[in-house]
């Protein structure tokens, strides 16, 4: 009873919190039983400071109106940049599928890898190509260097049953020749594709040459082929006339030998640039792999200005609902004034006890010395569980309308 009114007298002296709790501590020895009486003062204290008369309430309402406008008129801005960086988000989204996209088409050279199975016939018959042409020169080129074998009136012949020692190295070297003419084709075709992209006109006189030549090659053999046939047709009796020039025009074997030879020639040159220069068979050259390396920086670029404007909306949201919290927070505080009901405010109350509860320390540590930590932690535990059930009472109680 002696503490209740030393505890009012200083009350209406205008103590200080701080002031307040070193002076209950000095009158309760620092118990920490006792704490909890004190705070009951400083509660009763805080609460009675907090009451404002009629003008007060008024003034108070029209500040908290005022400041729910304020929150409501951030909360729109707040929304609409929210709205904007969505926007952005969603560009940039576009950006990146855009440049992946791009990126694809320049790796595949403009997506011609898509034709997939063309590519795989292709390069099967371009296989069997080599191997049709690789036999079809040794047997005619047998013929028309060694000639026909006597008795025969057909040219096509196994080289290699019928021949031994050195010979058979031209027999098998012999039709590398007309490959490798193929594969000169092939390559001019692949300059005049470079000519093209630089806009520059294309050339033909390369290929027209080596065609040309394998033309010629493909005459000689011809005509060396259809002479030894029919001079084997003569000697055995099947024809009366001799040899001369003017039979290759109308021998048949001369043009097969063009059929077979040249013309699938022709095709196989085609093919086996078609199949070469297939994407699929390619290395990125210097200025892709440059394009490419460009292109992953911006797409890099664009991902980190993505996560930035994630970040922003993430932020703007959590401040949206930050705003949400305070303007009804503030509107409750208007609706507690207008129907008698004072709003109490959590962290003004726990800066009251903080306060308190500072000078409580300072009197234990100056009178205790070391033994005041071991009577502060209880003190301090006592305190917790008075603030958490005083603040769980304050907010029933203000939630009921009962405050």
């Amino acid at each position: 009873m002696e503490e209740k009114i030393l505890e009012k007298t200083e009350e209406k002296e205008g103590i200080t919190y701080h002031a307040y709790g070193f002076k209950s501590a000095q009158n309760a020895n620092s118990r920490h039983q006792a704490v909890g009486f004190f705070l009951d003062n400083v509660y009763e204290r805080f609460i009675e400071e907090m009451k404002l008369d009629a003008k007060g309430i008024k003034s108070r309402i029209e500040k908290l109106k005022a400041e729910v406008l304020q929150s409501k008129a951030k909360k729109n801005e707040t929304q609409a940049e929210i709205t904007t960086y969505e926007s952005l988000k969603q560009e940039k989204s576009k950006q990146i599928e855009d440049l992946e996209l791009e990126r694809i088409d320049i790796k595949n050279g403009d997506g011609e890898t898509g034709d997939t199975i063309p590519f795989v016939i292709g390069t099967f018959i371009t296989i069997l190509l080599t191997f049709y042409l690789f036999t079809f020169y040794s047997s005619s080129g047998y013929a028309a260097l060694y000639g026909v074998k006597e008795g025969k009136i057909s040219w096509i012949s196994n080289p290699f049953a019928e021949i031994s020692g050195g010979s058979i190295a031209i027999v098998i070297l012999f039709p590398v020749i007309f490959l490798g003419l193929g594969f000169l084709i092939h390559d001019a075709l692949e300059k005049n594709k470079k000519l093209v992209a630089q806009n520059k006109p294309k050339k033909f006189l390369t290929i027209g040459l080596l065609l040309f030549i394998t033309l010629i090659a493909d005459a000689f053999i011809g005509y060396k082929i259809s002479q030894g046939v029919h001079n084997n047709e003569f000697n055995t009796g099947l024809t009366q006339e001799q040899w001369h020039f003017k039979m290759i025009f109308t021998d048949i074997n001369f043009y097969i030998v063009l059929l077979l030879g040249f013309v699938v020639y022709v095709i196989w040159g085609f093919l086996l640039n078609f199949v070469l220069s297939h994407p699929y068979v390619k290395t990125e050259n210097e200025k892709i792999k440059i394009l490419l390396e460009n292109i992953d920086k911006k797409i890099e670029e664009r991902r980190a200005e993505l996560t930035e404007i994630v970040a922003r909306i993430n932020s703007l949201s959590n401040q949206m609902m930050t705003l949400d919290d305070e303007i009804s927070g503030k509107q409750n505080d208007i609706i507690g004034y207008e129907n008698g009901v004072i709003p109490v405010s959590i962290p003004s109350l726990k800066a009251a006890i903080g306060e308190f509860m500072g000078g409580w320390g300072a009197y234990t540590h100056g009178f205790f010395g070391a033994k005041a930590h071991d009577i502060l932690k209880e003190t301090e535990q006592t305190k917790e569980e008075w603030q958490e059930n005083k603040i769980l009472n304050i907010k029933t109680e203000y939630s009921s309308g009962k405050f």
